[in-house]
């Protein structure tokens, strides 16, 4: 995973195109590992992330997730592996920007509900699909209640809603919706608001902004991980959802080939 230390603020990009930005363990490790690391140098200010035009993040990795065998493996991927990531960028003392070109898919809008600020480009789509392959948003659901609503979660998850960058922004979302000719002039201004503040004032100011995030966000994050790897990823229906999943996607793999 790309990562760029500029001189006040650390770039974090998702670098798996052919996956649709999506992440694996090592994946999700890696971007703690980075979120960590900026925020142990006193010249950071920030910690930025970025995807591509075509997809900020996809969420998890479903090949990796499918792999996942008994409770134990699962819970050594999302419990142990993923969940520390997401509480370092609500922990650290830095602001976390989410930059968001394309789609933000399953943990990447989870990504985006546990960033600081988020700045929409007008590509940018935000959907929670997970159900559609028998799994559930459970970092989101834990989240919401301080980082969201349930009216928004309930258009997301149930109705299967997907967002433009406009209406994610209305509802609170996203921060900025701009044109993408305009999402590195507002990145810079948001950078230049955090140059402005006092480091001590903002950190407390994030602080603040997150008690209920860290005391209870994470605590139902993790328990909803814990169901999630002893209950659903052990159940039939996921298994009837997963064998669908990939014998449709070896039907448009026979399709494509026989067009060539």
């Amino acid at each position: 995973m790309p990562v760029h230390v500029h001189p006040d603020h650390t770039v974090i990009t998702f670098d798996r195109p052919h996956k649709r930005n999506s992440m694996d363990l090592a994946a999700w490790q890696s971007l703690g590992a980075a979120v960590r690391a900026a925020q142990q140098d006193p010249a950071q200010r920030a910690i930025v992330l970025r995807g591509d035009e075509r997809s900020f993040c996809a969420g998890n990795d479903i090949d990796a997730m499918n792999a996942l065998d008994g409770v134990q493996a699962a819970k050594d991927y999302f419990v142990t592996g993923m969940l520390p990531t997401f509480h370092a960028i609500a922990a650290s003392p830095l602001p976390v920007i989410a930059v968001v070109e394309g789609a933000a898919l399953g943990g990447g809008v989870e990504l985006v509900t546990w960033s600081d600020i988020v700045i929409a480009g007008e590509s940018a789509t935000f959907a929670l699909p997970e159900a559609n392959i028998g799994v559930w948003a459970t970092v989101y659901f834990g989240a919401m209640p301080a980082a969201s609503s349930r009216r928004l979660g309930a258009r997301l998850a149930l109705a299967g809603d997907t967002l433009g960058h406009q209406e994610a922004r209305d509802l609170g979302l996203a921060t900025y919706a701009v044109g993408q000719e305009e999402l590195d002039d507002t990145l810079e201004r948001v950078l230049n608001g955090v140059r402005a503040a006092a480091p001590d004032a903002l950190a407390r100011s994030k602080r603040w902004l997150n008690r209920e995030l860290l005391d209870d966000g994470l605590a139902a994050s993790e328990a909803a991980l814990n169901e999630l790897s002893e209950e659903t990823l052990q159940g039939a229906e996921f298994t009837e959802r997963m064998d669908a999943f990939y014998a449709a996607k070896a039907e448009r793999a026979a399709a494509r080939e026989a067009a060539k």
